[in-house]
């Protein structure tokens, strides 16, 4: 049954309701066959709707995230039994602690990314969460669950803003005991899985070197290997012999591959590398400490099992189609584990025993309502300096794919990318504007991950340039394609994405119609100056790509590129939307934008979520956001909208 909690409290007529609604009114959708719309409420919150299965690792019980009533839940029961029982907390994820007695949740509960660890007993009946990071103004991670009881290793700024120690916490007391203080260089430790500290990254300029302990070096510590900082290298577990550590590097190479890395002196021995694109990850078997699987994406998703059984069980549980098919837990045994399938249109988690057939486990949003959703397809061109390009492309079901209202969907980052296969809001945007009628092509641009070093370089200097021009090059192909109405073209994203919809709004009019900007940067060297502490340490690779504001010619440079000083009579139509709490791109930025539109008397709606940051997590936002989208592009491009939701009515109580 549908999540309906308010029908008892308001009552408001059917005429209403189906009043607000409104047809399509772009020549190419006006007569389409188009599939019923979606109501909002789907995409944005569901009691039905599961994720993040997780095996105990004594193999007996499985958690997952869920609801309880209207409250966002963790839930557990033990495998072959109905024993579900529930423990109200909204995480961002979870842990088992090594011995399966304790969950470890990660909880930001304002979006300011002060992220606490809160743990709770789930072998005593009734017990609560406990906060084991209570801290002021503070962000916590787990770093590494220990083996041999419930401990936790801590990453926390509690001690120095800046930079992050380690802690071992017990949550049975909730005593913490510092393992190693962050002397302010420390980027990365590695923490093996019984809570000892084997070796650290250190970063200086553009320089990295790996350090391991020794007493008799200076501070304790003694160099090991060094390279260049933006040759990126992610550790991820050690070895059998604890003198190699796993991990994905591009040292030397320009895509990143799967090495076996000597920590006495860093060499490194390349296991797997694809020729085309980075290698995504990794997963490293506890039990033998070997490599299981290693993902891809050079469109569809693509997966190395380095074991031949478990590739068959997994290519079965893909069904012969595109899919990304993810191990996502397993017990200490490794006989049984967690399975998530993830499609273009939604996700499917299963329990995979070590003999017998999988269980269905749950499915995610999309899933729910997969029979009504388009289908994203890989796309290619070439930018118009010869650089290949690459990204998707979403067709409204039941149109024909001529003249169509397009929407440029922009990631963040801008060193992230788009995925073929669902991620959080990666394919539940698409989805939602294709079902309202518009074409949506999502372009990875120069500077994003996953298509190697020299792509990403190619984007230094490029915010408001060449960057730009690839999302502008991306208009003309489907306009030449046929697929897109230039006169019919919006752009839309958040964070770097907002950014670069406030480009295409102020410095290209010409090509968008309009544009809808999501905690997005306005003035560039204003939002560099105000980054949270703990960015201290990156923000050299900011400079890197847009200039340090302390430097006058840069400042210049920076001011060039934003949008905030860019307004003017010819500015675009602007949707802009920011969560009040946002401390990685300050409200200031959006409030300053909407204050320049509307001295210069240019269209803008503006929108501030409270108890939200940079993102929203609280789907009462989600909901205005949606629903402040489809009613902005009807009237801009020409789409359906679904008018009010009767879920509007109870989103104040949450």
């Amino acid at each position: 049954m549908r999540y309906r909690p308010w029908l008892g409290m308001v009552v408001v007529s059917s005429g209403l309701l189906a009043g607000c609604a409104s047809g399509p009114t772009h020549p190419a959708l006006a007569g389409a066959p188009l599939p019923e719309l979606i109501p909002v409420r789907d995409f944005v919150t569901s009691l039905e709707a599961t994720g993040h299965h997780r095996v105990s690792p004594d193999g007996r019980l499985l958690a997952w995230m869920g609801a309880e009533g209207t409250r966002p839940a963790i839930w557990v029961r033990t495998l072959g039994q109905d024993d579900a029982r529930a423990y109200p907390i909204r995480a961002r994820g979870f842990r088992w602690t090594a011995d399966s007695r304790y969950l470890a949740a990660t909880v930001d509960a304002t979006g300011d990314e002060n992220a606490h660890i809160h743990a709770v007993a789930v072998d005593r009946a009734g017990a609560p969460w406990v906060d084991l990071t209570p801290f002021d103004k503070t962000a916590s991670s787990i770093v590494q669950t220990v083996e041999g009881g419930p401990d936790l290793v801590v990453a926390t700024n509690r001690r120095d803003k800046k930079v992050f120690d380690l802690h071992r916490v017990d949550p049975r007391t909730g005593v913490h005991t510092v393992v190693a203080a962050n002397p302010g260089n420390v980027s990365h430790w590695l923490v093996d899985r019984q809570g000892g500290l084997r070796a650290r990254v250190t970063v200086a300029g553009e320089q990295a070197t790996l350090q391991r302990p020794d007493a008799q070096a200076p501070g304790g510590w003694a160099s090991a290997a060094q390279w260049d900082r933006f040759d990126f290298v992610r550790l991820l577990e050690l070895d059998a012999d604890a003198a190699h550590v796993w991990a994905i590097s591009a040292r030397g190479r320009d895509k990143t591959a799967l090495v076996r890395l000597r920590l006495a002196d860093g060499a490194e021995t390349v296991v797997h590398a694809t020729a085309d694109v980075d290698l995504d990850h990794a997963l490293i078997s506890r039990r033998t400490h070997q490599p299981l699987v290693a993902y891809s994406l050079p469109g569809y998703p693509r997966r190395e099992v380095f074991d031949a059984e478990l590739g068959q069980r997994l290519d079965a549980l893909a069904g012969g189609k595109p899919a990304e098919v993810a191990i996502t837990s397993m017990d200490d045994a490794e006989r049984t584990m967690t399975v998530v399938v993830a499609t273009d249109r939604g996700s499917l988690s299963y329990l995979l025993p070590a003999n017998g057939a999988p269980q269905g486990l749950g499915e995610s949003r999309l899933s729910l309502i997969e029979d009504k959703l388009a289908t994203a397809q890989p796309v290619a061109l070439t930018a118009r300096d010869g650089l290949p390009l690459h990204g998707y492309l979403t067709l409204p079901v039941g149109a024909q794919a001529r003249h169509l209202p397009l929407v440029v969907l922009v990631h963040g980052g801008p060193w992230r990318r788009d995925r073929w296969a669902e991620n959080s809001a990666n394919r539940l945007m698409p989805q939602f504007l294709a079902n309202r009628g518009y074409a949506v092509l999502q372009i990875n641009y120069r500077g994003s991950s996953g298509y190697g070093r020299a792509f990403m370089e190619s984007a230094r200097g490029e915010f408001a340039g060449k960057m730009h021009d690839d999302l502008i090059d991306g208009v003309r192909w489907a306009v030449q394609q046929g697929i897109a109405d230039p006169a019919r073209v919006a752009i839309y994203g958040g964070s770097y994405g907002g950014y670069a919809a406030l480009v295409g709004a102020t410095f290209t009019p010409e090509v968008f119609a309009c544009a809808i900007d999501f905690v997005g940067l306005s003035h560039l060297a204003l939002f560099l100056e105000k980054v949270p502490p703990y960015w201290e340490m990156g923000i050299i690779g900011w400079h890197r790509y847009i200039g340090d504001p302390a430097r006058p010619e840069d400042r210049r440079a920076m001011d060039a590129k934003s949008p905030l000083f860019k307004v003017g009579p010819h500015t675009s139509p602007l949707l802009i939307m920011h969560g009040v709490n946002d401390v990685r791109v300050k409200l200031e930025q959006s409030e300053l934008m909407v204050q320049a539109l509307r001295k210069a008397g240019r269209p803008v709606d503006y929108v501030a979520f409270q108890g939200d940051g940079h993102g929203n997590q609280r789907w009462p936002n989600n909901l205005t956001m949606y629903r402040k989208t489809e009613d902005f592009l009807a009237q801009c491009l020409g789409g359906r909208t679904s008018g009010f939701d009767y879920y509007q009515l109870g989103a104040w109580a949450f």
